[in-house]
């Protein structure tokens, strides 16, 4: 993907990058979706009575994956939220260790409460794949028409199928690469790049982009003299 999304030809001085729509962060979900596919076509649907085993383990993962993915795209989650997170979740389990030293069975205890017999035959977890891939095509189109070109002396902001256009000096632009969601970044390196074009004093915000430290440093080497700032 990175090969696609950014595309620079330093012989022409060219640099192009897209945004892309939040439905790129539920790629974990789809390949998530695949594998437990490929698992139920192998292993089949298990029976009524069957005990907890990797199937029902495999149904729980997808869930847990899927769960993760939802908040990505409702919540934006900093730094300072994910050490927050991160802090409870390790307090969390510094009590459990401390209470099963006074009373025996809490691990066991939990590990039946989560042996939740959850499964779906292989045809459910390939139509979801499915569904995900087909948003992601349309995605994938869409970014084909709305993009942003900067160039030497102009960046051109491509805004539609019909080659809608808004031209801007690259001498009376700036730009600040903004990195608010930890879980964003972790997953493709996503973040902001907000310009700020002296022109017209507007400001454009290009959220999504993938892979933006590599994109933010294209520019600087492009331009040679705009100022990159981190959130």
């Amino acid at each position: 993907m990175a090969d696609t999304e950014v595309q620079t030809t330093r012989k022409a001085g060219r640099v192009i990058i897209r945004s892309w729509p939040k439905i790129v962060l539920m790629t974990p979900t789809l390949l998530m979706a695949l594998a437990c596919g490929i698992i139920m076509s192998v292993y089949g649907v298990p029976a009524a009575d069957e005990p907890f085993s990797g199937i029902h383990l495999a149904g729980l993962m997808f869930l847990l994956v899927l769960l993760i993915n939802l908040t990505v795209l409702l919540y934006d989650l900093s730094l300072r939220g994910f050490m927050i997170v991160a802090l409870m979740i390790v307090v969390l389990v510094l009590a459990l260790f401390l209470i099963n030293t006074r009373h025996e069975g809490v691990w066991q205890a939990i590990g039946r409460a989560l042996s939740v017999k959850v499964f779906a035959n292989s045809a459910f977890y390939f139509m979801f794949a499915l569904t995900l891939f087909f948003n992601l095509v349309i995605a994938f189109v869409i970014t084909r028409f709305h993009y942003w070109q900067i160039e030497n002396n102009e960046i051109i902001i491509h805004q539609g199928f019909m080659s809608e256009q808004e031209r801007h000096p690259t001498a009376q632009a700036r730009f600040k690469l903004v990195i608010e969601d930890v879980v964003e970044y972790a997953l493709l390196g996503s973040g902001k790049l907000v310009f700020y074009f002296g022109d017209d004093r507007s400001e454009r915000i290009l959220t999504t982009v993938p892979f933006v430290h590599r994109k933010a440093k294209m520019l600087d080497e492009l331009l040679g003299r705009i100022a990159v700032t981190e959130n």
